[in-house]
């Protein structure tokens, strides 16, 4: 029998990172499968058990550190306090840890520093920050019109753009050419949260989901942006459908939609098509052709009075029903080893999560011998082979 190897991690440390982040040993016990006593015993500072390497190494993966940083002193460790955000969110009391959530804007806050580090190093001139003027008392229709001239989202090109993943990509690309980093958060349920905006005065962050689809993550972006334009920080998850939702998520999805499907090309869409009904099949028809989704295609035709709040209500379930059958059909092809097996691409999953600054400062970074393709493939959370796809991708843009 191999001999058991303890890892002496540095307890208070370990401590010193749930207390400051705000994860709780029930997550932590969720998370790694540990049983909760041992969880326990690791963050006592006076109980002489520890984890093994391989246990200690889970815990810092669920805690999204560095593992030699469990051996750290408490006081070297560069975890920043937990910025104030408003919690927008209407998520059941069953769900209301709060641990993944809190790591995801430590996760956030990570990156963009990492970011502002290497384009230092590397003497990359960041875009500088600028947001157009608005004001409190605009409609979501003029608010809307104020986006899209500004980060110049044009309808020639949406139109052009072959699929849900390349508008997505196009979007995330304009708004952080004018200096606010958008970046996919990990480890959240999508009913927890689909999107984070951090606000301040020099560098915005907004915060995407990544297990959420690419109509969604566009629809995300835009909400989140229109937080930031308020000058909120903020936690959000309710999008597309909220009617009796807090006024300030009502209104920025009233301005996402109007961003990505604007009413005027909207009616210039259905009448040049001469469509005065609607069904599934042509509210999928149009949604393809904005690039976004059918429930975002549905709220706009009740948004501009061309379907009842009865319709809108039948189609939005019918849709939502429709995506979890397909859910569950997947669930139980994988169960059962039949169907098309997902391909995933993980240098196109990293390109699709990770900032388009980042990505810059990495391809430019590696070209340049600053970064090794270890240090690349640890930052991005894929391996070493998959680098020159990743690198041969982000060259493209």
């Amino acid at each position: 029998m191999a001999e058991r190897i303890d890892a002496n991690i540095n307890k208070e440390t370990v401590s010193f990172i749930c207390t400051q982040i705000g994860v709780t040993s029930s997550f932590l016990v969720k998370k790694t499968g540990f049983a909760e006593d041992k969880i326990g015993a690791w963050l006592d500072v006076s109980n002489d058990a520890y984890p093994t390497l391989n246990q200690a190494k889970t815990l810092a993966k669920a805690l999204k550190v560095p593992f030699a940083g469990l051996y750290m002193h408490k006081d070297n460790i560069p975890i920043k306090k937990l910025p104030s955000l408003l919690n927008l969110r209407r998520v059941p009391d069953a769900l209301s840890d709060g641990s993944a959530l809190n790591l995801a804007v430590v996760e956030l806050i990570r990156y963009h520093d990492f970011l502002s580090s290497a384009e230092s190093d590397l003497d990359i001139v960041a875009p500088q920050l600028t947001l157009p003027s608005v004001s409190d008392t605009e409609t979501s229709t003029t608010f809307a019109a104020h986006i899209r001239t500004f980060f110049g989202l044009e309808l020639s090109n949406q139109f052009k753009l072959q699929s849900a993943r390349q508008f997505y990509l196009y979007v995330r690309q304009q708004v952080e050419s004018k200096g606010i980093f958008v970046h996919c958060f990990t480890g959240v349920d999508v009913e927890i949260a689909r999107g984070i905006s951090i606000f301040n005065e020099t560098a915005p962050i907004i915060g995407i989901n990544n297990n959420d689809r690419y109509p969604a993550k566009t629809f995300s972006i835009i909400h989140e942006l229109v937080h930031i334009l308020k000058k909120q920080s903020t936690l959000c998850n309710e999008m597309f459908t909220s009617f009796s939702s807090q006024d300030e998520e009502v209104f920025c999805n009233a301005v996402a939609g109007e961003v990505l499907v604007p009413a005027a090309s909207l009616n210039v869409v259905l009448t040049a098509q001469n469509i005065t009904s609607y069904s599934l099949d042509t509210i999928e028809t149009i949604a393809k052709k904005y690039s976004v989704s059918k429930e975002v295609i549905a709220r706009r035709l009740y948004d501009t009075s061309r379907i009842s709040k009865y319709e809108y209500d039948t189609y939005a379930n019918e849709i939502r029903q429709n995506f979890e059958n397909e859910k569950q059909a997947q669930k139980l092809a994988r169960q059962e080893s039949r169907g098309h097996k997902i391909v995933k691409v993980p240098s196109r999953e990293a390109v699709d999560k990770t900032s388009p600054a980042i990505c810059k400062v990495l391809l430019i970074g590696y070209s340049d011998g600053y970064f090794s393709k270890q240090e690349v493939s640890g930052l991005l959370g894929i391996k070493e082979k998959h680098i020159p796809k990743f690198l041969t991708e982000v060259a493209k843009w």
